[in-house]
């Protein structure tokens, strides 16, 4: 068990050298900081609303009795709703309660780190679990290839990118991608498929999940003073923000 537990502190080193990075994209700004930790504390405790929302659309879908007919339903839908779909879904509307705070200032940058540390949040917590029913190595590759933060990162930049050109509903995009991803990740791995090689559509998902997390860190020093991805996403929020501070001083 000892051996286990370093092996998770050692996975952990790659998610939080991501969080700390992002958290650092403002400076010392105290507020930015603290809305990071939150973020990423929350997300640690967002294994009691995923459960509650699997468990809610588990009921619901044994009422129909499709699952008991076409066991391929079954797969399909715990694999792409109580798996992926709740996860990625209770880590958006996490991100999106900091974001709708901060409407008025976040950036695309903001968005991408909000979604982000949200899905860190939430992988250190699950990684905990995984511990009691894994080995090592499972560990140290779950901590490396940091999954859940590249789906939040795609997420977050889908959504930005969707908000800065102002496309119609972003949101579904921004969802339905990394759920699509996370949900063909998880069902590649069904021991439905163990004697096909549909697990390596699993292994080349987390390489290319690893890929986007190294490519961040120089996305985000090449764009750093860019100001298509640090001007705030809502000028229109912003305008009306500085005209009640105005008013205020006046």
């Amino acid at each position: 068990m000892l051996i286990l537990a370093g092996a998770l502190l050692v996975g952990y080193i790659f998610p939080l050298t991501t969080y700390f990075y992002l958290r650092s994209l403002h400076g010392e700004d105290k507020e930015y900081k603290k809305d990071c930790w939150d973020l990423l504390w929350n997300g640690w405790l967002l294994g009691f609303p995923v459960f509650g929302f699997s468990l809610l659309c588990s009921l619901l879908f044994r009422l129909t009795g499709l699952g008991q007919k076409f066991p391929m339903v079954q797969i399909f839908f715990s694999d792409f709703v109580l798996k992926a779909g709740s996860e990625e879904l209770m880590k958006y509307i996490l991100a999106r309660h900091i974001i709708n705070k901060n409407r008025a200032r976040v950036s695309f940058f903001d968005m991408m780190a909000y979604t982000t540390i949200s899905a860190i949040g939430f992988e250190m917590m699950e990684s905990v679990f995984y511990m009691f029913s894994t080995n090592v190595g499972q560990i140290l590759v779950r901590g490396v290839t940091n999954m859940h933060a590249a789906f939040g990162l795609i997420m977050g930049y889908i959504l930005a990118s969707g908000y800065k050109k102002k496309t119609k509903n972003p949101l579904v995009l921004g969802l339905l991608i990394p759920i699509l991803i996370h949900g063909i990740y998880d069902l590649c791995l069904n021991e439905t498929f163990d004697d096909t090689y549909w697990g390596v559509l699993s292994l080349l998902i987390a390489f290319i999940c690893l890929v986007i997390n190294i490519a961040l860190f120089f996305f985000v020093r090449k764009h750093r003073n860019d100001p298509y991805y640090t001007e705030p996403l809502f000028p229109e929020e912003a305008l009306k923000e500085a005209e009640a501070e105005t008013k205020v001083e006046q």
